[in-house]
């Protein structure tokens, strides 16, 4: 597994080798989005290779240069890659232009959580039928993970009004919801590894922001403080209510 190789197929020959990238320790995960191919290596995290089809060659075009030990990788778009490592967390890179090549060959750090959950496998998808009321979907890319456990979650990609909205009203939760264990949420959810720990960035909880529904309606009043955003979908964000945020909850809740 120490390389990755392009084969050719053709019905008179089969398969035909055409090129391989030998840079990987171990490369345990690939995904292919064009001529872009992302890998996930053991030791050394993820490349995004090009296939230079004229040229019949693979070439190397971004690294996350940290040694993450990689489980699984999946490519969000174009420019956005999901990782899971081995001690159970996510991460999320992006690939930025730049007058400096350094700067163009680096994949860039944009999100990082501790999920709990050895991921062994990405798939995008979903569990319901999406947006059946023909609504503006809130989520607007959802990809399914299954674990070595059994588990099986959805991660989806919102925009930022909605993402400022949640991680507002994640961090009013974590100090009202007791958790279990009394582990406060900011220190569970950090990204921890053998040698470094981060606070989580870029990803909300979903389960602590479903937990809102099942406080009491004085609780309730009590988080919705300085809740800005457009609830009513016509480009004005104002002060939610406490009806406001119950429908937004129930709405996301129902992509799983």
């Amino acid at each position: 597994n120490n390389k990755v190789t392009v084969f050719e197929f053709k019905e008179e020959d089969g398969l035909k080798s055409e090129c391989k990238y030998h840079n990987t320790l171990m490369a345990i995960s690939l995904r292919s989005r064009g001529q872009f191919i992302l890998v996930g290596d053991l030791l050394r995290s993820m490349a995004l290779l090009v296939y230079k089809q004229l040229e019949e060659r693979l070439e190397d075009i971004a690294k996350d240069y940290k040694a993450n030990w990689m489980t699984q990788v999946e490519i969000l778009d174009d420019d956005t890659f999901l990782g899971a490592e081995h001690h159970n967390n996510l991460f999320v890179c992006t690939k930025e232009g730049g007058l400096e090549e350094e700067d163009r060959r680096l994949l860039k750090l944009a999100g990082q959580f501790h999920l709990g959950e050895n991921v062994n496998v990405f798939r995008e998808g979903s569990l319901v039928l999406q947006n059946p009321s023909g609504a503006p979907p809130l989520v607007h890319k959802t990809i399914l993970y299954g674990s070595a456990n059994g588990a099986i979650g959805l991660i989806g990609c919102i925009e930022k009004p909605l993402f400022d909205l949640l991680i507002t009203l994640q961090e009013a939760l974590a100090r009202s919801v007791t958790s279990i264990g009394c582990i406060p949420h900011n220190i569970y959810r950090s990204f921890c590894t053998d040698r470094q720990k981060e606070p989580a960035s870029g990803f909300v909880d979903g389960d602590l922001i479903e937990r809102f529904l099942d406080l009491p309606r004085s609780e309730m009043t009590k988080i919705c403080v300085d809740l800005f955003y457009d609830f009513d979908g016509t480009g004005m964000k104002r002060e939610g209510t406490v009806d406001d945020v119950i429908k937004l909850i129930e709405d996301l809740a129902r992509i799983h």
